[in-house]
């Protein structure tokens, strides 16, 4: 939490002290009862929801193995965010009929991004779950299953770092 110069935490979101899954607001003196989830997902059975969201503590995500500027004082382990998504009948159909013209299939590539852009945040929760406010050497790994979905996953190294001083 940030101090203000009343020596309280300044109100705002933070982790929950009684559950890692979410968000508590701090008003400044008190802990409320106003929580929230630090990851948005579709509920059971909803089709079509929006791309989970991760609003948590920051979580430094980078391709590279190390972090300039940064030093790593622990190492939590590996850490993934998986999605597997699928575009409907009718999105098939079309891009079928875009395969005899060429092109870009443009509902394609934003399924794929959405699907990257989930996959990250999934994995920032997940390097928050173990402990982490960074994650290292990050990839993606992508598939089929049954010719009909899209998997991607975002794995990396869950570490917690602190900035160095110049």
């Amino acid at each position: 939490m940030t101090e203000n110069t009343g020596g309280n935490p300044t109100p705002g979101w933070y982790a929950n002290p009684a559950d890692t899954t979410q968000l508590r607001w701090w008003d400044g003196l008190a802990w409320t009862d106003q929580v929230q989830p630090i990851i948005s997902e579709q509920a059971p059975g909803e089709v079509g929801g929006v791309p989970a969201v991760y609003t948590g503590p920051p979580i430094i995500v980078v391709t590279t193995p190390d972090l300039p500027g940064y030093r790593v004082l622990d190492v939590h382990g590996e850490v993934f965010g998986i999605t597997v998504r699928a575009r409907n009948a009718f999105s098939n159909a079309g891009a079928s009929f875009r395969t005899l013209f060429g092109g870009e299939v443009k509902g394609y590539t934003k399924l794929l991004s959405d699907s990257r852009l989930e996959a990250v945040e999934r994995l920032r929760f997940s390097a928050h779950q173990v402990g982490g406010n960074a994650v290292l050497a990050m990839r993606f790994d992508t598939g089929q299953i049954a010719d009909l979905m899209n998997e991607v996953a975002a794995y990396g190294t869950a570490v917690t770092v602190e900035r160095i001083e110049p």
